[in-house]
């Protein structure tokens, strides 16, 4: 037999196949089931031995028919369960067996002082570690019991005797020493494998600790490069808002000084052109500042303190300025939170300003609104306006992305990417519900606690 086959073998013999069908994440079955691959062999082995060594001495006992037929038994429900699901009914049969074995055993070979009471530890912890600790309080019950079964009929019953070493203590000790040994043995096998490199739950607990730390070395390296590079980023960004700015107060200026030596003689086209010109010119700067609002979104903020939002949109809404034909509702429960005001003001601003600004009615109704709900508070800012087709209701908070012509209503196209960036670093979240012609309603999610960032739990240490 050469070595794959012998590798074949033994492949069977301790029922590799049957292992592997476990799932590989499903850690308590696959370690339970190595467990009552070691508890089947010992136990099976020490039947068939302590059958053979009573066999040898007393040719008139029944006992090793008995412990033979319960050795197979527990040999055979290893071997003839097929499906991983089925297991616990081999594992409750197996102790159960194994109990069988000890009670039998005792009657005639010291009752309760029978020296094979050592193996209830064996059976008990194997239950334990095979049925969970329900089951395995029943089965220490169940031992405690018949400990206190073969008390009584030791010493009141007398149902128990040495008969099976024909009361010779000689016979006695030598059962004694193989017993103790055996039993160690039994438990220390069990226990060593679950201490041992080969145990697989502490073998994949070791994988992912390792696995981890790599990750978390990866994460902190990836950490430090992000810091440096938004640093970077900002820098930039300031750099070139700058040097973008004053050519661009330059072409106004310059367009400014010839419409004033123009006077009256620059007519028509010439004079809608400049007039297009310095449109052009303000757009352009609003864009470079509302570019750097959306980089700084979410590094710009005031500390926590009281604000009460009721007030906090009255204050939004004068700052916009309120329309002649406006009608402004806000609900009467607006809540009081401890929070950043400024991020929560710039939120609102958005939001109100877009209500109006965007507004195709003759009168302009805006509705503002609170629910509290379990992550947090659901605002809504609710308008009369054209409403938004269900294609473009994601579509409006990507930055640059407007639903108007820029000639028609001047925008940047970044107001609701910025509230989007704001909402979202606090933990919350933003969205629209709107049909054409029935006007918009904007909720979004503002929670009672800011989320933690996630920087600090990548550079958070492992602890195993």
């Amino acid at each position: 037999m050469n070595l794959i086959s012998m590798k074949a073998l033994w492949y069977r013999i301790i029922r590799k196949k049957m292992y592997e069908s476990i799932p590989y994440e499903d850690l308590m079955s696959r370690q339970r089931f190595s467990l009552f691959r070691i508890y089947s062999f010992t136990s099976f082995l020490a039947s068939i031995f302590t059958a053979l060594q009573i066999d040898a001495v007393f040719s008139f006992s029944f006992l090793p028919e008995i412990l033979t037929v319960l050795g197979t038994v527990i040999i055979v429900n290893f071997y003839i369960v097929k499906d991983y699901h089925k297991i616990p009914a081999a594992y409750i049969i197996g102790v159960l067996a194994g109990f069988t074995v000890l009670h039998i055993q005792a009657y005639n070979a010291g009752g309760v002082l029978n020296t094979g009471t050592m193996y209830l530890c064996v059976i008990i912890m194997t239950a334990f570690m095979l049925m969970g600790t329900k089951a395995g309080k029943w089965i220490t019950a169940l031992c405690i019991l018949d400990v206190v079964y073969f008390y009584i009929a030791s010493e009141y019953l007398n149902t128990t005797s040495y008969d099976l070493f024909n009361n010779d203590p000689s016979l006695i000790y030598q059962d004694a020493l193989t017993t103790f040994i055996l039993a160690l043995f039994l438990v220390a096998a069990q226990s060593n494998y679950l201490n041992s490199g080969k145990n697989v739950i502490i073998e994949r607990i070791t994988e992912q600790k390792n696995q981890l730390e790599i990750n978390n070395r990866k994460l902190q390296e990836y950490t430090t490069h992000l810091e440096r590079t938004n640093r970077e980023l900002d820098k930039f960004a300031s750099i070139v808002s700058h040097d973008l700015k004053a050519p661009l107060r330059a072409i106004g200026n310059l367009t400014g000084w010839i419409e004033e030596d123009a006077g009256d003689t620059m007519q028509g086209d010439v004079r809608a052109n400049f007039n297009l010109i310095k449109q052009r010119v303000k757009r352009m700067e609003d864009l470079i500042n509302a570019i750097l609002d959306y980089s700084r979104a979410d590094k710009l903020s005031d500390d926590e303190t009281t604000v009460d939002t009721k007030e906090l949109v009255e204050e939004a809404l004068d700052f916009i300025g309120r329309p002649d034909n406006l009608t402004f509702h806000i609900s009467p429960d607006m809540p009081v939170l401890e929070t950043d005001k400024t991020r929560l003001a710039q939120v609102f601003s958005n939001l109100v300003g877009n209500a109006i600004k965007y507004n195709d009615k003759k009168d302009i109704i805006v509705d503002v609104r609170v629910a509290a709900k379990e992550e947090g508070w659901e605002f809504t800012v609710k308008d009369n306006g054209p409403g938004i087709e269900a294609q473009y209701h994601e579509k409006i908070f990507i930055i640059f992305q407007t639903l108007n012509r820029r000639d028609d209503v001047e925008s940047t196209g970044v107001g609701l990417a910025i509230v989007k960036k704001i909402i979202e670093d606090q933990g919350g979240k933003i969205w629209v519900e709107s049909e054409p012609g029935h006007g918009s309603e904007f909720k979004f999610i503002w929670p009672r606690i800011k989320k933690v960032k996630d920087s600090a739990l990548i550079a958070a240490p492992i602890i195993v």
